[in-house]
């Protein structure tokens, strides 16, 4: 069967090498939302808390989950919360992206913790105009804001649309300082790690705390097993639609895993794995519980395991991404879907 083997060390070492690009006196912020990308929410979040500055979340419910296994850190929910009342109770620090919401919780009276979001781009979630900005800060004037963020559309080999990002977020930041001079700010993206103009009080990353940049290291392995083989002529077509032809006479292996357990169909023709130490073509379509690869240059295949993604020879999330034209994000909410082995 296919599996999937997150190894909680490499995690730890890539937080160890994401501090090292950073000034003295910035904080981390840990992204582990979608069950910590599909990973493991509460295991990963104990590994995390005690080696990072705050964890961050998308939704209220992860966000308790991680304080009901004692995780004691901030906790930051991106994004629109849903239930105000129960991030009260449980200490996380809500989003206020909209002016409704400042209305709203002028009226209400809760007084959550809150970070602000400012729109600098990516146009999802934040303030955008001055006009509003203004006006929700005089109505959460005496509320609890702690901090005030951005969530950075491009990358940093964009640098000058990271540097206009950059300068409208200063210039909201500016405007909010005569109300909470002390709050924290804090930007991210996928590329944060690369421009430190960006490194303000804070940093947040995701991907990178499991190796989806090149910078960090894989922190999974996926393996399989070859179930079947066979030998075809030349001229025979694999898979559904025939989307491969032999050109000579091959030996096909049939491989235990498809897109129903997260591998993408963007691998099909596309991504070389390892047979020990060789290297073989994925051919043909993937199918939802299998996939085919060429074993002709295998010796006794039948039975030999089948490594998709490692963090070593050519086979790490990034590298993998790449070829199949995707991000890494996606790889690992795939295999995310499988049982998770955490070492």
């Amino acid at each position: 069967m296919l599996t999937v083997q997150v190894n909680l060390h490499t995690i730890a070492k890539n937080v160890a090498t994401i501090k090292k690009y950073l000034h003295g006196k910035t904080k981390l912020c840990a992204v582990v939302k979608a069950n910590a990308y599909g990973l493991g929410l509460v295991r990963i979040g104990k590994l995390l808390d005690p080696i990072v500055d705050c964890l961050a979340v998308a939704t209220v419910a992860e966000g308790v989950t991680l304080r009901q296994v004692g995780i004691h850190k901030d906790i930051l929910i991106l994004g629109i919360c849903d239930d105000i009342a129960t991030a009260c109770q449980y200490d996380l620090i809500i989003t206020v992206e909209n002016i409704r919401q400042a209305q709203w919780l002028h009226q209400k009276k809760l007084h959550p913790r809150i970070h602000l979001a400012v729109n600098t781009g990516m146009n999802r979630f934040g303030l955008s105009s001055v006009y509003e900005w203004r006006a929700t800060l005089q109505l959460l004037a005496h509320e609890r804001v702690e901090g005030i963020y951005t969530h950075l559309a491009y990358e940093a080999d964009h640098s000058t649309a990271v540097k206009s990002a950059l300068e409208r977020f200063q210039k909201f930041v500016c405007i909010a300082q005569k109300y909470f001079p002390k709050a924290m700010l804090h930007a991210g993206c996928s590329g944060v790690l690369n421009y430190p103009a960006a490194h303000f009080d804070m940093i947040r990353v995701g991907k990178a705390l499991y190796g989806g940049i090149p910078e960090t290291q894989t922190a999974l392995t996926v393996t399989s097993q070859i179930i079947a083989v066979k030998k075809i002529k030349a001229g025979s077509t694999v898979g559904y639609h025939g989307t491969f032809t032999a050109t000579d006479i091959t030996v096909i292996g049939i491989v235990r895993g498809g897109y129903a357990n997260g591998v993408p169909m963007q691998f099909g023709n596309t991504i070389q794995v390892l047979v020990g130490k060789q290297r073989c073509p994925i051919i043909g379509r993937i199918c939802m519980d299998y996939f085919f690869i060429d074993v002709s240059k295998v010796t006794k295949p039948l039975g030999q395991t089948v490594t998709l993604i490692a963090p070593n020879h050519g086979q790490d999330l990034f590298n993998i991404a790449k070829q199949a034209k995707m991000v890494t994000c996606d790889l690992l909410l795939g295999f995310g879907k499988k049982p998770i082995n955490l070492t």
